[in-house]
């Protein structure tokens, strides 16, 4: 009986080694893996901020176009009604690029609204790597505890330490 009992801890603390060391390679494959994902959510992130630049660019290109068609049709009205000169075509003609001005500002506050949406994205998957290597690390301490564990269980735990039947601390204070 006691070859059979100390096959049995023999086998039980060969899986708990076992087990353990297979928690440390999933753990670091986990960490590998969100390294991965905050490293490709950097360059998903520049990559988003290239096209809203190209965007942006050609957006306002877009807003000074429309304004110097619209300067060029007034002032094309006011030359083939007599008026080339007037107040009525000079202000239209500013109207024009007072417009042009504040949807270019608009654009810009949007441009940077973006930006912060970008970086908050960025913070974001940085602190999301850094839980999913908390998490890792609270496998690892949970494996490292529970072979330690089986280890002390297997030796004998409470009364191997404290002798005899005592069994736990709380026993042993007792007596």
């Amino acid at each position: 009986m006691a070859a059979l009992t100390t096959i049995a801890t023999v086998v039980g603390a060969g899986m708990s080694v076992a087990g353990f060391l297979g928690q440390q390679d999933a753990r670091e494959e986990q960490q590998e893996a969100s390294e991965r994902m905050a490293s490709e959510r950097r360059t998903q992130y520049a990559n988003e901020q290239k096209r809203a630049e190209i965007q942006n660019v050609r957006a306002a290109r877009q807003q000074i176009r429309q304004q110097r068609m619209a300067a060029a049709s007034i002032i094309g009205r006011g030359a083939t009604t007599g008026t080339l000169g007037s107040s009525g075509v000079a202000g239209g003609v500013a109207s024009t690029g007072s417009q042009m001005a504040g949807n270019l500002g608009y654009m810009s506050d949007i441009a940077d609204v973006n930006t912060a949406q970008g970086e908050s994205s960025q913070r974001f998957a940085s602190a999301e790597q850094q839980a999913g290597q908390a998490a890792g690390d609270y496998q690892m301490f949970g494996a490292i505890g529970s072979l330690g564990g089986t280890i002390f269980e297997r030796s004998g735990g409470w009364t191997s330490v404290f002798g005899g039947n005592k069994g736990t601390p709380e026993n042993a204070r007792a007596s």
